[in-house]
């Protein structure tokens, strides 16, 4: 069984998706992990956003990348980055459907350069999170 600091070093078999985790791992408080059959980043406790690929997921789901679609990238923005990310070629709404979720094939090097460059919006200026509502029993 792997654990889940294997995902941060686990071969991609795509060299596009390797050189985004290179440059992503590389920047200071930034890690990886599994969530959902994806392999996704974050910055202390901040989700930016993740690496696509069906071939990471144990289960297929209609969300991922088909299997004629190149690997993909989500990154999570804030609303006024979203919407500019937006203006830009090859970038659209996430399929997830999330406000503020961008999507990126990684289908050419130039793509690649798209997608490092969100993230470092998101990196930057991290979405605001909503506070959880449900109330935490407490500790006995």
């Amino acid at each position: 069984m792997r654990s889940k600091s294997d995902w941060a070093t686990r071969p991609l078999d795509d060299e596009l998706g390797e050189a985004l985790r290179a440059e992503l791992l590389g920047w200071p408080g930034m890690t990886a992990r599994p969530v959902m059959g994806c392999l996704t980043f974050f910055h202390g406790k901040h989700m930016l956003g993740s690496y696509v690929n069906r071939d990471l997921a144990k289960k297929k789901t209609e969300w991922l990348n088909r299997r004629d679609e190149p690997t993909l990238v989500w990154v999570r923005l804030r609303k006024e980055d979203a919407e500019r990310a937006l203006r830009r070629l090859g970038v659209t709404q996430s399929r997830l459907g999330f406000p503020g979720w961008i999507e990126i094939p990684l289908q050419s090097r130039a793509m690649l350069e798209e997608a490092v460059r969100w993230f470092g919006h998101a990196y930057e200026h991290p979405p605001r999170t909503v506070p959880n509502k449900r109330r935490r029993a407490p500790r006995r």
